[in-house]
């Protein structure tokens, strides 16, 4: 099994409960964990035996930007099952999501983690 990670990606999006955050928005943080069965990569060097992890990126990017969630649990669900319903090498994929000016006062960031298996 080999593991693909795509490292703090960062987004602005409109999530969140409070109507201030729905109109102002807010930067997020997004780590995605693939872990990817590439037994057909041995040393072919071909993007079509591995996971194509700018497509992973894009769809990332698409599902995060283009909705409006309330949570960043629905979001984060969204994710991992587009991840796993779009990318046949991935056995399972753990998403985390993390909000830095959460609206809590002082402190460096909220996360949320999961992780989505394949049946």
């Amino acid at each position: 099994m080999t593991k693909i990670r795509i490292n703090n990606a960062k987004f602005y999006a409109y999530h969140g409960v409070l109507d201030y955050e729905k109109e102002y928005g807010n930067e997020f943080e997004i780590d995605i964990e693939m872990n990817c069965d590439l037994n057909d990569l041995k040393m072919s060097d071909r993007l079509e035996n591995t996971v194509d992890y700018l497509s992973v990126y894009k769809l990332t990017e698409k599902i995060f930007t283009s909705h409006k969630f309330n949570l960043i649990e629905t979001a984060n669900e969204a994710i991992g099952t587009e991840i796993l319903n779009n990318f046949e090498k991935i056995d399972s994929v753990t998403v985390k999501i993390r909000k830095p000016n959460a609206p809590l006062g002082i402190i460096d960031s909220v996360e949320i983690e999961k992780t989505y298996y394949r049946n």
